[in-house]
């Protein structure tokens, strides 16, 4: 088996990323939160401009050869009360590749990318409660029950990230936000 390589996708990928994510949906729909429909319709152009990397979302792609395999996106929360969230989405290995270790290389990529955004605390997913080879994945790369809601079927799941610099923050900054939420005035009822 050749050796599967991971890489954040760039715009040059769009066909290949579009033809493997629409096999995703068209293999499980109710994963994704889209529409065959709808996500086929996308232009290319558009489906480029997702794929370039910002300080918000970045998708990676694992490839066999040259052949795109799996793809996994890693989105950041820009609303600063959420900021130190990111959400793993639009993960998807290829049938044929399955069991090879794409989709964790794929998850630890996308764990090591969000370990590298020093405001990052956790990073969260839903996962359909009857796909057990993405549960068990997901809890091999140290995932747990989050609390909150969740659409039906469907697990929330969250990894924290490891934070040595939350040690040695500034506690003044940190007590700001609480001074903030702490003062805002709610009118009764």
């Amino acid at each position: 088996m050749p050796a599967i390589t991971i890489r954040p996708l760039t715009p040059d990928d769009a066909s290949a990323y579009r033809a493997l994510r629409l096999a995703g949906i068209a293999e499980l729909p109710a994963a994704f939160c889209t529409t065959h429909a709808a996500e086929s319709g996308l232009p290319l152009a558009q489906i480029a401009q997702r794929l370039r990397a910002t300080s918000h979302q970045i998708i990676f792609g694992a490839f066999s050869e040259e052949q795109l395999i799996a793809i996994a996106g890693l989105r950041r929360e820009p609303i600063a009360v959420v900021h130190d969230k990111a959400s793993l989405w639009g993960v998807y290995v290829a049938p044929q590749v399955r069991g090879r270790g794409a989709g964790r290389q794929l998850v630890q990529a996308a764990i090591a990318h969000a370990c590298a955004i020093p405001e990052l605390g956790r990073v969260c997913l839903a996962v359909a409660q009857d796909n057990h080879a993405a549960l068990s994945l997901y809890l091999g790369c140290g995932f747990t029950l989050a609390d909150g809601p969740a659409a039906e079927g469907m697990l929330p799941l969250q990894l924290l990230l490891p934070r040595p610099a939350r040690a040695s923050a500034s506690p003044s900054a940190e007590s700001n936000v609480f001074m903030k939420i702490n003062t805002l005035q709610i009118p009764a009822k």
